[in-house]
């Protein structure tokens, strides 16, 4: 599928060449939402921008093409609404915001020498879309203001949310580490072996692990004979995890390969999650709560707009 992002012109114009795919390609509009068009070429233009943004060199891999393409549609039809909701309520851009953007972008393109040429077609373009952008935004901003909870409120997000106020598990970890390069033979890396093999034994027999530590580490916490305090579950990576899950209180881990070396653990303590009461996060949780209602009420917002407005979508680019 070609793609319609390298079929614009510098105008924003979809190309003959594309054009001609068929009757419904050659619709000049996106959608028209209540009897008011967004351009084809508009939309041609921000699929072009999206595509330096998401994409690595601006390509879009051919089987998320069609994703790609109905997606921008989406997000562009979703600001059409919010601007002209925003507009609906007396909202003003950010004038001095739109004309600094614009400045910025006269400077960027004045040693262009097709620029004097395009500029006045292009910018009052570029302007409109800065202003919906600054329209929207300030929307937002007012929509995602929330009330305070009361205390009834507030205690039942508590209790519908206890996973965001529980401290994970946490583990306290001694470390052995046979440091190795990645990059290193796979002889040096048998050599690690084998000596962490030896060191694992002579744990067994009795060692002193904060001693060998000191003496055979490479890790930073060997000044500590190993000890690596409390960590979080997760934080020493896949292979150490699934090592530490199955260790009890007290015990010393096989070798373990790790991307930095060899690993020796020996698990020290475990602490279990940790619900917090409300009272110790009483401040944390009512942030969450503003958050989280302000958010709601911005996409119950776009839903609205959007089951109400009357749209007809050109659907040809991703169909």
């Amino acid at each position: 599928m070609a793609s319609l992002a390298h079929a614009a012109d510098a105008d924003g114009k979809v190309s003959q060449e594309e054009a001609e795919k068929g009757e419904e390609a050659r619709l000049s509009y996106l959608a028209i939402i209540d009897g008011e068009e967004i351009p084809l070429g508009e939309y041609v233009s921000a699929l072009r921008r999206g595509m330096q943004e998401r994409f690595y060199h601006g390509t879009i891999p051919e089987e998320e093409q069609k994703k790609f393409y109905k997606e921008v549609a989406d997000e562009l039809i979703q600001q059409f609404l919010l601007a002209r909701e925003a507009k609906r309520r007396g909202i003003q851009p950010d004038s001095d915001a739109v004309e600094a953007a614009i400045k910025r972008y006269d400077e960027r393109f004045q040693d262009d020498p097709e620029w004097a040429a395009a500029r006045d077609q292009v910018l009052p373009r570029v302007r409109g879309r800065l202003e919906a952008e600054s329209l929207v935004q300030r929307l937002e901003e007012q929509v995602k203001v929330v009330e305070k909870p009361t205390a009834s409120e507030l205690k039942a997000f508590y209790e519908a949310n206890k996973d965001l106020f529980t401290t994970p598990e946490r583990i306290k970890v001694s470390l052995i580490l046979l440091r190795v390069d990645p990059s290193s033979t796979s002889e040096v890396w048998r050599q690690a072996r084998e000596e962490a093999s030896a060191i694992v034994d002579r744990l067994s027999k009795g060692a002193d692990f904060a001693e060998l530590a000191r003496i055979h580490s490479s890790d930073e916490s060997a000044q500590n004979g190993g000890d690596m305090g409390y960590v979080h579950v997760g934080m020493l990576g896949d292979n150490a995890q699934q090592v530490l899950d199955i260790m009890e209180v007290g015990d010393v881990s096989a070798p373990v390969v790790m991307l930095e070396g060899i690993a020796i653990f020996r698990l020290e303590d475990r602490m279990k999650p940790e619900l917090n009461p409300l009272d110790a996060v009483r401040e944390r949780a009512e942030q969450l709560y503003l958050r989280e209602k302000g958010k709601q009420n911005w996409e119950n917002l776009a839903a609205e707009l959007r089951a109400k407005a009357e749209i007809k979508v050109n659907d040809a680019p991703w169909r």
